[in-house]
């Protein structure tokens, strides 16, 4: 049983890494010929603003297909679904084309995040996963090294479509691996399967009665969010600062992002060594904090050097925050709701998170990259500092 165990948590723990590295080759391709196309940051910021907007497409209804279907075969179905989709956008000659692909992708995406947040509780014992969050967080940095160096082999051996070509196999290989895990059945078996629109509007009403009930956790999963949010809107400018600011080439700048990705993975290793003694708040306002000062850092660089250490302390914390905020949620949302609050609350979030993107993306179309990074990473740092306030206040668990 115990062998068993371990080797259902090392499919989902290997399909979760392989997934992510096909990300990580997926975003750097599309921002890349995105940017080479036409030259423009902000058509690279809508790249970002199309994943938002396919999370208020999404939330509002596919919470309550979540919590009602295999989350098993959810996952199956969109993954192979996104690996389909990639295969068309090498043979698109319209940037208005790719847009409307990315967008069905990111859609699936939408669906497939709180489909596998919603497996992963199931499948593990609550005093357990804490430890397991650590450890996918381990996973998580072995991806943000691997999949921007394969990026950069694959940009440099060939071309930003046989990278596209690469990210589709890795969706497929994971969808075998989720194939091979137990079956997680419904919560609440008595729960009707049929969705109509009435069944949507009572599950929004559950999920007010839920939110007003636990107005504290609220307002720390809200917060939270804001600074990650952030984190996307300032990405968004990634490209263009390392392109216009500190003049990279595609390979330096994947190199830049690999270098971050070794700041996560040392940030993973130092998580599962203080998930045993911090809680799962400590873990978030000890990350979220350091988190902002690495933004800060890099918002200010001017040379590799300073940007890559503003990397490697951003993506260190982001370790221990994620694992900090995993936990904190999985300990006070029901799980036979799971699907529905997370997907509701990430509309609204997402939606926040659109225009943040469209901020930023005008403003840096319209003053300087630099100073767009340093005001965003500063008004960051102020929102983690309210996040601190907030958990201390509210006198959370």
């Amino acid at each position: 049983m115990e062998l068993s165990k371990w080797k259902f948590r090392a499919y989902y723990l290997s399909a979760v890494g392989i997934a992510n590295i096909g990300g990580w080759i997926y975003l750097l391709a599309i921002n890349l010929m995105i940017f080479d196309t036409t030259g423009s940051a902000f058509a690279v910021a809508v790249l970002y603003m199309i994943k938002p907007f396919a999370f208020m497409l999404m939330g509002f209804w596919s919470g309550s297909v979540i919590d009602r279907v295999s989350t098993k075969h959810l996952m199956i179905v969109l993954d192979v679904v996104r690996a389909s989709l990639i295969l068309f956008i090498p043979f698109l000659d319209s940037i208005w084309g790719i847009y409307a692909v990315v967008m069905i992708i990111q859609m699936a995406g939408a669906m497939f995040g709180p489909a596998s947040f919603t497996y992963m509780t199931l499948l593990l014992p609550e005093d357990e996963r804490k430890q397991f969050n650590a450890m996918l967080s381990f996973v998580h940095s072995g991806a943000f090294i691997l999949g921007p160096a394969l990026a950069g082999i694959l940009f440099m051996l060939g071309s930003l479509e046989m990278a596209l070509f690469v990210n589709t196999g890795t969706f497929l290989l994971s969808a075998g691996l989720i194939y091979l895990l137990p079956r997680q059945n419904r919560i609440d078996s008595s729960e009707s399967t049929n969705f109509t629109w009435g069944t949507i509007v009572q599950d929004w009403h559950l999920v007010w009665k839920f939110s007003k009930i636990a107005f504290p956790f609220v307002v720390v999963y809200m917060v939270f969010q804001v600074v990650m949010l952030l984190t996307a809107a300032l990405d968004s400018t990634e490209v263009a600062f390392a392109k216009e600011v500190l003049h990279l080439t595609d390979a330096a700048y994947g190199s830049l992002v690999s270098v971050a990705g070794i700041g996560f993975l040392v940030g993973a290793i130092y998580t599962n060594l203080l998930v045993k003694f911090m809680s799962a708040k400590h873990l978030m306002c000890s990350g979220t904090i350091l988190v902002s000062t690495g933004y800060v850092i890099y918002s200010f660089s001017m040379n590799y050097l300073m940007a890559s250490s503003g990397f490697f302390i951003l993506c260190f914390a982001l370790a221990l925050a994620n694992t900090g905020f995993t936990t904190y949620i999985q300990e006070n949302i029901p799980i036979d709701m799971m699907g529905r609050i997370s997907s509701l609350y990430g509309m609204v979030i997402h939606s926040l998170q659109l225009l943040a993107v469209l901020i930023f993306g005008i403003a840096a179309h319209s003053f300087s990259v630099q100073a767009v990074v340093i005001g965003g990473s500063l008004f960051m740092l102020i929102i983690s500092l309210f996040l601190i306030v907030s958990v201390n206040r509210l006198a959370l668990p």
